[in-house]
This record gives C-alpha cells, sequence and structure tokens, in this order.
C-alpha cells in the first residue's frame, strides 16, 4: 500500500492552477466520434485515466469486431465508460463481454440494460442480474419509446442519447420524475447539438431524431469537477489567492455551481481573460443547507470543508451517492470521524455534525474512491499533518493533482 504524508506549510498561495480537461466532456465526445467513425482530433482531450481507458478500449473494440468468440472489454471502476460502452457495443457488431473490477460489478446497471433490451439489444448478465459482467451481442438496435426510473444516475440516459441518431427510428425516453444529475443530461444534449443532431429534451423525457455526427475539432473545456478541490484548499488556507485556468460561467458543466456552493463557505469568484480568480471573502453561513440531486461530484470537498471548518450542513438529494465508486456517504462518514466529525441521516437528509478530532495522528483512507482522496487532501491545512493511503486513486480523473497541490507551496507532499 502506498502513502503520502502531507505537511502544513503555513504558506498561502498566490498563483494559477492549470486544471485538468474535463473527462465528462472528453468520454462524450470519444464515444460520438467512434460513432460517426469521424477523423476529428480534439484539442485538450483529457489525460484522466476514465479517458485513457475508454480510447484504448474503443481501439480494441475497432480492432475486434469480427470475432466470432466474445471479447472482453475491462473498464475497471470506471462508471461512465461501462455505462456508455455498454450502450455503444449493444449497436456494434460483434461479441463482448464487459467487465469491471470488483466495486463495478457491484454496481447497477439493469435500467439501462433494460432499456437497451426493449430496443432490440442481445444483452445477458453473466453473474448478478442487475450488474456486469455482460455478454452482450451487437446488433442493429430499433428506437421508439423507453421508459427509464432515473434516481441513481444520469449516466444511463445519456448513454442512450449518445447512440440514438444511429437507431432505426427516432428514439424517446421518459421519466417518472427529474433525472439525478440533470445538468449532465443537459450537457450531452448540448453536445450533441453542437454536432447537428435534434435533441429536444426536459426534466421529463429526451427525444432524438436520426441523424449523423458532424464533429469539428472542439476544444474541450478544463473540468469544473477539478475545481471543487481548490475552492475547498481556499476555503480552509483563508490568505490564499488561486487563478483557476480556463474556467468560464458560459460552462456547459453543471458543477459550474461550485461559484455558488462556496460562497456560503467564504470563497468568492471573479471571472477574468482565461479564467476565474477564487480567494477568501470571510462571508460564512452559520449553517449550510443545499440540496446536490444536480452536482453529485462536489459533495466530498463540501463535506470536508464543514467538518474542517466546524460547519454544521445539512445534505439533500445525495442518496444516488452510495452508488458512485465507493458508497460516498458511508466513507465519508468513516473518514470524517476521524477528525470529529458525523454524518448522520435525518429523513431523505444527512446532516453533518463537526466536532473536536479525536487522533492526534490522522491516517486517511481513500477506498478506492478518488474524488474521496482529493477532498481529504486540504485538510492537512486544519489538522497540519496528515497521511493518505492509495494516492494513487486520483488518476482516475485528476493525475495531476499531487505534483500541483505540492507546487503551491501550501503543503509539503511526500511519500510516506
Amino acid at each position: 500500500m502506498s502513502s503520502v504524508l502531507l505537511t502544513n506549510n503555513n504558506t498561502p498561495y498566490f498563483g494559477s492552477v492549470d486544471l485538468p480537461a474535463s473527462k465528462s466532456i472528453s468520454n462524450r465526445l470519444l464515444i460520438m466520434k467512434a460513432l460517426s467513425a469521424s477523423p476529428v482530433h480534439f484539442k485538450n482531450l483529457s489525460d484522466s485515466g476514465d479517458t485513457v481507458m475508454l480510447k484504448r478500449a474503443l481501439k480494441i473494440i475497432r480492432v475486434c469486431a469480427k470475432s466470432s468468440i466474445p471479447t472482453v472489454i475491462y473498464t475497471g471502476n470506471a462508471g461512465t465508460v461501462t455505462r456508455f460502452l455498454t450502450a455503444y457495443l449493444a449497436q456494434y457488431e460483434g461479441k463482448w463481454l464487459l467487465t469491471g473490477n470488483k466495486r463495478m460489478n457491484d454496481r447497477p446497471i439493469s435500467m439501462l440494460v433494460d432499456a437497451l433490451n426493449m430496443l432490440g439489444a442481445d444483452i445477458k448478465y453473466t453473474g448478478n442480474k442487475t450488474s456486469p459482467p455482460l455478454l452482450i451481442n451487437g446488433t442493429k438496435l430499433s428506437g421508439g419509446t423507453v421508459a427509464m426510473e432515473a434516481s441513481k444516475s444520469s449516466q444511463f440516459i445519456s448513454a442512450l442519447m449518445l447512440i440514438a441518431p444511429y437507431l432505426n427510428n427516432p428514439l424517446r425516453i421518459v421519466f417518472d420524475e427529474k433525472p439525478v444529475s440533470f445538468p449532465y443530461i443537459v450537457m450531452t444534449a448540448r453536445l450533441m447539438e453542437g454536432s447537428g443532431v435534434d435533441v429536444r429534451y426536459s426534466e421529463k423525457e429526451v427525444s432524438v431524431s436520426n441523424g449523423d455526427y458532424n464533429l469539428t475539432g472542439t476544444d474541450v473545456e478544463k473540468d469544473w469537477s477539478s475545481a471543487a478541490f481548490w475552492y475547498q484548499t481556499v476555503a480552509l488556507d483563508k490568505k490564499s489567492r488561486i487563478f483557476l485556468k480556463g474556467l468560464s460561467p458560459d460552462s456547459i458543466q453543471g458543477d459550474k455551481i461550485l461559484v455558488d456552493v462556496f460562497e456560503k463557505l467564504g470563497v468568492s469568484t471573479k471571472f477574468e481573460k482565461g479564467g476565474a480568480t477564487i480567494s477568501y471573502s470571510g462571508d460564512i453561513t452559520k449553517l449550510f443547507e443545499y440540496d446536490f440531486s444536480d452536482c453529485p461530484d462536489i459533495v466530498p470537498p463540501v463535506m470536508a470543508a464543514c467538518a474542517a471548518s466546524g460547519i454544521k450542513a445539512i445534505f439533500k438529494g445525495i442518496e444516488h451517492l452510495r452508488h458512485k465508486e465507493s458508497d460516498r456517504i458511508e466513507k465519508m462518514n468513516t473518514e470524517l470521524n476521524k477528525t470529529g466529525a458525523s454524518i448522520v441521516k435525518q429523513n431523505d437528509n444527512y446532516l453533518l455534525l463537526p466536532g473536536k478530532r479525536t487522533q492526534e495522528t490522522i491516517v486517511f483512507d481513500t477506498h478506492g474512491d478518488h474524488r474521496i482522496a482529493m477532498s481529504l487532501a486540504p485538510l492537512s491545512i486544519v489538522f497540519n499533518k496528515i497521511t493518505i493511503n492509495n494516492p494513487e486513486v486520483v488518476e482516475k480523473s485528476y493525475p495531476q493533482y499531487w505534483n500541483q497541490l505540492a507546487n503551491s507551496g501550501i503543503v509539503t507532499v511526500k511519500k510516506a
């Protein structure tokens, strides 16, 4: 097991951070490119582990399309990759066994599989009847209307949307309630619309016409989800002023809501040419309360910021975090317990109660979850010295995180 030791330098940072490109946008564009067989080259594509894995998988799929035996496509614990490839392979000629690691093979996917099979797909489970591994025999899909229960992941809907232009008939997806992470569905729609496909969407349904993607060399936006950890850093290191390159208020990413969320925790945002400067305002709420149904990825850094700042907080709309790379509610509670904080359920919400540090030496575990690792790292500012086990999990979305944190000088980052 590898570990890093983080030590507070009591030195504020006045500089810039070059955020990674959005893996959410990158992965959607890669599926669109594969469907259209376009030779287009995307600028600033994400270098995240998930995007690298998807690129590799799509290359294997192209090579093995004519195989008479199932080709194994391994996706680790990459939810987006697994779900997007489930839909992509369902309509792609060939025989496929899609599988991931133990956590991925425990994560639900039946809602997507059921919808695809209604459209004419040939997908069978090889183990648990609600999750991967999946045996997929690619075939032409019909289109039409499907109903989806969308309380666990918007990725099921985005996966269907992305392949929809290439079905035999237009596709209509209806929901009985607003899907969780709805801004990610809007992101998918806007990327498709920008490539010439007719998409219509509301909180109750999505309709996609037949067509073909007309892709151009899109410059992929910087990742707002990754910016959350720098917002958290400024909330805890009150003297720092950081310029986050490439962030725009006009982004198609829902996590730009960070501006409003962290304003409640004392961080102000000023958009300038080429990015945004974040600094500490001192205007902190006494009780933090927010509905995260649309922005689940920023929950861990907000939880950690509240715990370290001694702020009581109510988190709404986060039940679906139990189905992420880890059970993020349970695991964040486990780790924040080490700082004296606790997370308890109250009806449909979760209450975070800060407390006094219970351990002189804090060793955090990451539970195989990149966002948990990065949300715990800034706590070294408050607790001066912490150890984080399995820090390499950040490769999934933000490979340069540890280097950039060390280069800021706010904390020293050393192998433990």
